[in-house]
């Protein structure tokens, strides 16, 4: 009968040990955390001329005065004629089209351009498995009270140690394991 006792007490142990060591073995993907950021930051591009100086003209009509300039599309005594340039440009970011319009003096400057920039920033940040470590206390059916630690290894090992007490024998006992995962 003590022998069926302590089969039935091992082998429900066995159990319950390996039960431990696969929760202990849970091997999860790494945990993600990705982070974009777009930064605004000052560029200084050059711009030159696409190509070639663009020397064809068309003439305008334009209505003068002191702060601002007016385009108008028939020609009568108020306005004075003009010619209107217009020149495409690039840099290395950026393009666009400028309009220069003279009579020998500057009258109008204007630009239209198109940057095609941004820097984006990813940050991706991976979390690992971690060690870990368990205080486990303990008692059997045969009368010993244990204190131990478990130290679980990134899941990829477990080392125990602890000291306990035989309530029967009186005496103190210490212990020492290894734990590897089975499946």
């Amino acid at each position: 009968m003590k022998l069926k006792n302590e089969l039935l007490y091992f082998i429900s142990g066995v159990l319950v040990c390996l039960l431990f060591f696969k929760s202990c073995n849970k091997t999860e993907t790494p945990k993600v955390k990705v982070v974009t950021k777009t930064k605004v930051v000052k560029v200084t591009d050059t711009l030159r001329p696409k190509d070639k100086i663009v020397t064809k003209y068309k003439d305008v009509y334009i209505r003068k005065t002191d702060t601002t300039v007016v385009y108008v599309t028939e020609k009568d005594s108020s306005v004075i004629q003009a010619r209107l340039y217009e020149q495409p440009i690039i840099g290395k970011r950026s393009s666009g089209l400028a309009k220069i319009t003279t009579t020998g003096d500057l009258l109008d400057f204007s630009a239209i351009i198109e940057c095609q920039d941004s820097i984006k920033e990813t940050t991706i940040t991976k979390y690992k498995n971690k060690s870990q470590l368990f205080l486990s206390p303990s008692y059997n059916t045969n009368n010993q009270i244990n204190l131990g630690v478990d130290w679980n290894i990134k899941n990829k090992a477990l080392i125990k140690a602890g000291v306990g007490y035989d309530i029967n024998n009186t005496s103190p006992y210490l212990s020492v394991g290894v734990g590897i995962p089975i499946f």
